[in-house]
């Protein structure tokens, strides 16, 4: 047992019925799965096409969603797929948003946003909702038996089994997945049925007829190719660097993908924030597939670190102030992604060097 091992958590397969999702799934739900987490994702592959939630708000904390080609590897040129997202702040009047390329989408707090329709997937496509905190929640508005309007507060912990009100709901998706089943079913048969969704959508694409007032088209970003010549990572890489890429942004990302064996970054730590170290393979659809020995240092006192090694889909969590790196790839058997996970909206590192500490970041003068 290491001093330290409760910062490094081994992502496990959740194998679920979700329809049109790929199983086994990559998931962190904060807290859930480590003491004092303060982020919660999931790296998801959708294969067909469906449609996700209705209009919803975050409280508190931002969301980002992203939507991109499930294969890391083929970034930007494998993305082969039309959806459709709505945001807005009143959720009877919402614009909509068709994604054909891959982007990250904000969600500040009190933004609605949904449904999202994946109304075409040509190649298995990435959805990861990645939520600022260390559990999820959402609040839905709703209109009571008498007309009244109220507010529904669901999340982690207090979401309960709607097969079963007496559990607490497990995400094995079920619920979610019957009505879709179903209706293939009676497709196959050649029975004359209408697609579920499309009146649950009608609504929403009505309200495209209204002129848009393009207020939230700053929340959508679309990502950049990020040529370079450094060849321990494929090129172009994927990065969402914070409020260099847009105002007010919490979040701070780099897709890595390693493709040699090679040593990244130094030994250092980040006095204010934390940082969460992702190693996961190149596929979401395959996200288990990982085939390399990593090794990496972790301490309070840059003089006296412990060595861990990952040999599978690993998140460590890095608290303020905790000393960590070099990230050694010692065996590389396949390309894998390794991704930091900043959340803050400049990046920053204290390094302990002959003449003392220096600070390093992205938020000092040029």
């Amino acid at each position: 047992m290491g001093k330290y091992d409760d910062l490094v958590f081994k992502i496990p397969q959740e194998f679920h019925s979700w329809y049109g999702f790929a199983t086994p799934r990559g998931f962190f739900r904060g807290t859930t799965m480590m003491d004092k987490a303060k982020i919660y994702l999931d790296f998801t592959s959708i294969t067909k096409e469906l449609v996700m939630e209705v209009p919803h708000t975050h409280h508190a904390v931002d969301e980002y969603i992203v939507l991109a080609t499930a294969d890391f590897e083929n970034f930007y040129d494998g993305f082969d797929a039309e959806i459709d997202i709505w945001l807005g702040e009143d959720p009877e009047h919402l614009e909509m948003f068709t994604i054909t390329e891959p982007v990250i989408i904000r969600i500040p707090p009190k933004l609605y946003h949904c449904p999202i329709n994946f109304r075409r997937i040509g190649k298995p496509v990435l959805f990861s909702a990645m939520y600022c905190d260390g559990d999820w929640s959402k609040i839905t508005p709703e209109v009571g038996p008498n007309g009244e309007q109220a507010f529904r507060y669901d999340g982690a912990g207090v979401r309960r089994c709607v097969k079963d009100r007496s559990k607490e709901c497990i995400y094995c998706g079920q619920c979610f997945s019957e009505r879709m089943v179903d209706f293939e079913e009676k497709k196959k048969d050649d029975e004359d049925v209408g697609d579920p969704n499309e009146a649950l959508l009608a609504p929403f694409y009505k309200m495209n007829e209204l002129p848009r007032t393009g207020k939230f088209d700053k929340y959508v970003y679309k990502f950049k190719k990020e040529e370079h010549a450094d060849d321990r990572f494929q090129s172009p890489r994927t990065g969402f660097r914070g409020v260099e890429e847009m105002a007010e942004s919490r979040l701070w990302t780099l897709i890595n993908l390693v493709q040699k064996e090679c040593i990244i970054g130094e030994t250092h730590m980040h006095h204010a924030v934390e940082e969460y170290l992702f190693f996961t393979g190149v596929d979401v659809t395959h996200f288990f597939e990982f085939d390399t020995e990593i090794e990496i240092q972790i301490g309070e006192d840059p003089n006296n670190m412990e060595t861990y090694t990952i040999t599978e889909p690993t998140v460590i969590r890095i608290p303020a102030g905790m000393w960590h790196g070099p990230v050694n790839v010692k065996r590389l058997g396949a390309p894998i992604n390794f991704m930091p996970f900043y959340p803050n909206g400049n990046y920053g590192k204290v390094v302990k060097t002959d003449k003392g500490f220096e600070y390093k970041g992205n938020d000092l003068p040029k």
